[in-house]
């Protein structure tokens, strides 16, 4: 047999609980001296009515977590909602940009482009410009050389009219 507060203490409650389940089991508490006094099965009956209570509690309580949680569920989903949308914005501004400078860089190869094809008709020109120089010199080179043999061959003439001239007097 049980005190009130053995009880209490053992079922995690206060006294007055269970003083209030011994109203409804009344007729199966023992009183010894003025004093009330709980059996194993009057335990048992205890236990199983603060589970009930504590069933409808819980589920009382249940009910009201699950709408909070629900709540909850709902608000952070349309956080992540949020948060969906800012991270797409964000990413559809960084494509934006990505792709401004893809049309920059695009501007930039082209303009190369035509550099260097303006770059290669200098030097094609310059090519020929030189080639048609190296012509020319070489043609001035022709002809001072044409001069310089007529001359050497005139120089050869007169040297030898000279000194047949010379052999002639000298005999």
């Amino acid at each position: 047999m049980f005190t009130v507060e053995e009880v209490a203490e053992q079922l995690s409650v206060s006294k007055v609980t269970i003083y209030a389940k011994l109203k409804k089991f009344d007729d199966r508490v023992v009183l010894k001296q003025g004093k009330k006094y709980i059996t194993e099965e009057l335990l048992s009956l205890i236990k199983q009515d603060l589970k009930v209570k504590e069933v409808e509690n819980n589920s009382l309580n249940n009910d009201n977590a699950n709408e909070y949680l629900n709540s909850e569920i709902a608000s952070d989903r349309d956080d992540l909602i949020n948060l969906n949308k800012g991270l797409i914005k964000a990413l559809i501004e960084q494509l934006d940009s990505k792709d401004r400078q893809l049309e920059e860089k695009d501007k930039q190869i082209t303009e190369l482009h035509k550099l260097i094809e303006n770059s290669q008709v200098l030097l094609r020109q310059e090519k020929q410009a030189n080639q048609l120089q190296i012509e020319k010199h070489l043609k001035e080179v022709d002809i001072r050389l044409e001069d310089v043999k007529k001359k050497m061959d005139h120089r050869k003439s007169e040297n030898r009219t000279g000194l047949f001239n010379r052999l002639i007097n000298r005999e």
